[in-house]
């Protein structure tokens, strides 16, 4: 997949549609992975960058695992809108709002992580209940194949008496509701209610993936372009489905000042 910064003026013409919007994953794509969540923080020069671009772009969204309420507290930028749950949650004007139909979730989320306490006992496991949806991380594991296989082996079962949905993605395992919801529906959803001409999306992850394919769906006059930001535990989906990749967080941080330069004299959408 070709390296972004060899073709920047696809993203100088993209940046001249109005109304635009800029989508961005947090972990992994302004923010370096950590040893564990509680841990990651968001780029400085990139949350400067998006700061510039809340103001001067018709949207800025964070589109993440993380809670909504968890995103927003990291990057800490009030223009912006915060998609969390893998598009379950969104985040706008103070409050949170949940997708239709995930209601009885949160219950059936803490009874299987329940069981899965009771099931599972290996140094490093990191659980998180997320109300609707839940991530089990064994990042801080020793054997990450053999902690892995555990995880799944426990989880099966159990998600499918619960009736939810198993994902993987960089050394987690995701639990959630059998719905045909995804960040790629979230980020449709936004492109709709702002009427967007054109929209880029950042992501490194698979469930990023699920943004991509939406952007590539759109059908013209709406332009979309998928970047993805490529490290050593990227999936290979990522830059298969992606138009262009940039390499980790660092690109990110140059890539968001580039666009930052193209729009700021531009005027507001």
């Amino acid at each position: 997949m070709p390296y972004l910064f060899d073709h920047f003026d696809v993203v100088k013409d993209l940046l001249a549609l109005r109304p635009f919007g800029l989508f961005a994953d947090v972990d992994g794509t302004i923010a370096e992975i950590a040893p564990s969540p509680a841990e990651a923080r968001v780029s400085p020069v990139c949350r400067d960058s998006l700061v510039t671009l809340a103001k001067h772009l018709a949207v800025v969204a964070a589109v993440s695992g993380r809670t909504a309420v968890e995103a927003r507290r990291m990057v800490g930028i009030d223009e912006m809108v915060y998609i969390g749950n893998h598009g379950y949650e969104k985040w706008a004007g103070g409050k949170v709002g949940l997708v239709p139909g995930v209601e009885d979730y949160p219950t059936k989320i803490t009874e299987v992580l329940d069981k899965f306490d009771k099931l599972v006992s290996i140094d490093g496991i990191i659980v998180e209940n997320k109300g609707p949806t839940a991530s089990i991380h064994y990042r801080r594991c020793l054997d990450h194949e053999a902690a892995l296989r555990a995880v799944l082996l426990a989880v099966e079962g159990l998600a499918k008496d619960a009736d939810l949905r198993i994902s993987l993605g960089k050394l987690v395992v995701e639990l959630r509701p059998p719905l045909e919801v995804s960040k790629g529906t979230a980020v449709c959803s936004l492109i709709e209610e702002h009427r967007l001409s054109g929209a880029i999306c950042l992501g490194d992850d698979l469930t990023d993936v699920d943004t991509f394919v939406a952007l590539h769906k759109k059908e013209p006059p709406f332009k979309g372009l998928a970047i993805g930001v490529i490290g050593e535990e990227t999936p290979s989906q990522v830059a298969k489905e992606a138009d262009f990749i940039l390499n980790g967080v660092t690109d990110v941080e140059r890539f968001l000042k580039q666009v930052v330069a193209e729009v700021v004299d531009r005027p507001t959408a």
